[in-house]
């Protein structure tokens, strides 16, 4: 019988150095330089070139499909499994940080970088597992494909052009979510809603990056002296535990908030610095887009207030408020909802269009459906039952999760791991980072399941 946990063991050290490699490329989307074979910019090409480079220094067989993502096969067999992964990364807030989020580091066991556990490091989990089950010459019926794109964090579409080039493997997994296996993935909707209003003391409105991050800072601009909101913005800062700062510009004041980042797929562990910029400005204010902002979405992450249905197959809704700008009255935010299929996109947006009509703001928006594999699948229980060979994990069973992964992009694939139970690894967020041991164990995880699933 074979230990894989040995075989990960003796790889060890290139296994980090590759990562650490990947980490050090800021594959953040910068449409300024994207072009012609480098669709998502410039860094982003670099990292899908680096990750190329990896499979061609190993002798297997590499492409690169236009820039937008590529695949490494390991093995000859014509039937394949899919390993799926992305090199982009969220952006990295200015402050937070301990350390350099792109000059990787080991404090006590963890890999500190962006990327580290979303998605680089779990990607090359993946990889190193196919290339064990090669290199320990273990028969197959299907050879592995790891395929990897680089816009995951942006609306995959990577993935969805290179299925356009490519077939879709018979079955796969994404190392790209949490332990154990998910067999669902809730429906994501992205809700775009402007408006316009009259002036008021309200300048101007600003937070975040992406519908998927929740935004730490929040920048407001208001009418009068700053001695106008000084002692009411401190007295809000500290009654909610949060950090700010208030300071004159000119014949307005400018307002800092700063909340705490994490994922859209679970809002409830951040701290929306939009939101709450909003439930302060409603107190100084009658503007009516403020108003709005904090009627609905301050302190429910779930859409009680706005009436959605609250349990599912997939669990609770979620909310994040992504994106906020507000500037020479012109209003605009971008929602990302993660609902179960019992609420259909026409109950959503009737939902919401009730909500907005008072408020004189019109959406327009994309969503995707769920995802729902058989919790009694071949495929579920020989990944479930790989998981808890390495953990001895009884407690924890198949789940159902509000991240959307690859595993929307072709059939017969999940999610697993690469995070396991009671560990946080800051994904989305500062001083993002993934402990050593249980990344070694995870490309362990994924080598005995991929062992089961594909050996002849």
């Amino acid at each position: 019988m074979y230990d894989f946990y040995e075989e990960v063991m003796k790889r060890k050290d290139d296994i980090l150095h590759d990562i650490i490699e990947l980490c050090k490329i800021p594959s953040v989307l910068d449409e300024t330089t994207a072009k012609e074979n480098q669709p998502f910019g410039e860094d982003c090409r670099k990292a899908l070139d680096a990750m190329l480079a990896i499979g061609k220094r190993d002798g297997f067989v590499c492409e690169d499909v236009d820039g937008y993502a590529g695949h490494i096969d390991i093995g000859d067999a014509e039937d394949t499994f899919g390993i799926l992964g992305h090199l982009d990364v969220v952006p990295c807030n200015k402050e937070g940080w301990n350390s350099d989020p792109y000059n990787p580091i080991i404090v006590d066991g963890q890999l500190y970088a962006r990327g580290s556990a979303d998605d680089k490091g779990p990607l090359i989990a993946g990889y190193y597992a196919a290339k064990i089950i090669h290199e320990l010459n273990i028969p197959t019926k299907m050879k592995t494909r790891i395929i990897f794109g680089c816009n995951e964090e942006n609306g995959s579409k990577c993935m969805k052009y290179y299925f356009t080039k490519k077939p879709f493997p018979n079955m796969g997994f994404t190392p790209d979510a949490e332990f154990p296996v998910v067999y669902g993935e809730k429906a994501i909707c992205h809700m775009d809603i402007s408006g316009e209003y009259e002036a008021d003391n309200i300048i101007g409105i600003y937070a975040g990056t992406r519908p998927n991050i929740v935004p730490e800072e929040c920048e407001a601009y208001v009418q009068g002296s700053y001695k106008q909101y000084q002692e009411s913005f401190q007295a809000y800062l500290d009654e909610h535990h949060l950090k700010g700062s208030i300071e004159e510009e000119g014949n307005h004041t400018r307002l800092i908030l700063v909340g705490k980042s994490a994922h859209a797929s679970t809002p409830e562990e951040g701290i929306n610095g939009a939101v709450y910029m909003c439930h302060y400005l409603r107190t100084i204010s009658n503007n009516k887009f403020v108003e709005f902002v904090d009627r609905y979405f301050f302190e429910d992450y779930n859409g009680k207030k706005l009436k959605l249905r609250q349990t599912g197959k997939l669990g609770q809704p979620t909310i994040n408020l992504g994106i906020i700008t507000y500037k020479n009255q012109k209003a605009h935010l971008v929602l990302d909802f993660r609902v179960s299929p019992e609420i259909t996109e026409e109950r959503l947006t009737e939902l919401l269009n009730r909500a907005m009509r008072p408020y004189k703001l019109s959406e327009v928006h994309d969503m995707s459906e769920a995802l729902y594999i058989d919790p009694e699948s071949e495929l579920i229980q020989k990944l479930h039952n790989s998981y808890v060979e390495f953990t001895d994990d009884h407690e924890h069973l198949p789940q159902a999760i509000g991240g959307g992964t690859y595993a929307k992009e072709m059939p017969n694939c999940v999610a697993f791991g690469v995070q396991f139970p009671n560990e946080n690894n800051q994904i989305h967020q500062n001083n993002e980072r993934i402990a050593i041991e249980s990344l070694l164990k995870a490309t362990a995880i994924y080598t005995k399941a991929l062992y089961e699933l594909i050996k002849k």
